[in-house]
């Protein structure tokens, strides 16, 4: 089986807590057992610890609307020696080069709402750009909570989209992702 897993954390690239556990260890059992298995994660350069990754451009970008605009974000590619994974993380200074991965002490940052559409799209545009054709999509917390809705509206009609399943896990009810109305347009 092929499965895509899209989380806003994973050890050893970033951590605020569990999520960044889970997710990296689903991803490598899934591989142990042979599933294909692709993780994706925002690259947030500060989080990251020296030395440690073997981190490399793939060449290739997303380019995802976010509100009325346009955003890119460069795909890059762990080199990991676990058979049967590959982790991708998506470059976006702007959204993703910052002191905390959320929030800095205990205020969010103000345009989460879009840093994570953002995210949420690239996941689909990173599958879509090196042609991942996944059976399961397995979305994680509020951060990612848009790819099954994208997959559905708007990637379901795209061959490599066709027949591909979604999951949605909710770690921490207490982190909800609330915004204003009006932030919906960003979508």
């Amino acid at each position: 089986m092929r499965i895509l897993i899209a989380s806003s954390e994973a050890v050893p690239y970033s951590k605020t807590g569990g999520l960044a556990d889970v997710a990296a260890a689903l991803s490598k059992a899934l591989a142990r057992l042979g599933h294909e298995t692709v993780l994706v994660v925002p690259f947030y350069p500060r989080a990251l610890p020296s030395g440690s990754q073997t981190i490399e451009s793939t060449g290739r970008w997303v380019h995802v609307r976010v509100g009325d605009r346009t955003v890119n974000g460069e795909i890059l590619e762990d080199r990991t020696d676990h058979p049967n994974l590959r982790v991708l993380l998506i470059r976006q200074s702007e959204f993703f080069d910052r002191q905390g991965l959320y929030c800095v002490g205990d205020a969010d940052y103000a345009d989460n709402c879009a840093r994570f559409v953002f995210f949420s799209r690239a996941v689909l545009e990173a599958a879509r750009a090196l042609q991942i054709r996944p059976d399961i999509v397995h979305a994680n917390d509020w951060q990612t909570g848009l790819v099954p809705a994208l997959l559905e509206i708007e990637y379901r009609s795209q061959a490599r989209f066709v027949q591909t399943a979604s999951i949605f896990t909710i770690h921490n009810l207490a982190f909800q992702g609330n915004f204003p109305r009006w932030e919906m347009e960003l979508t």
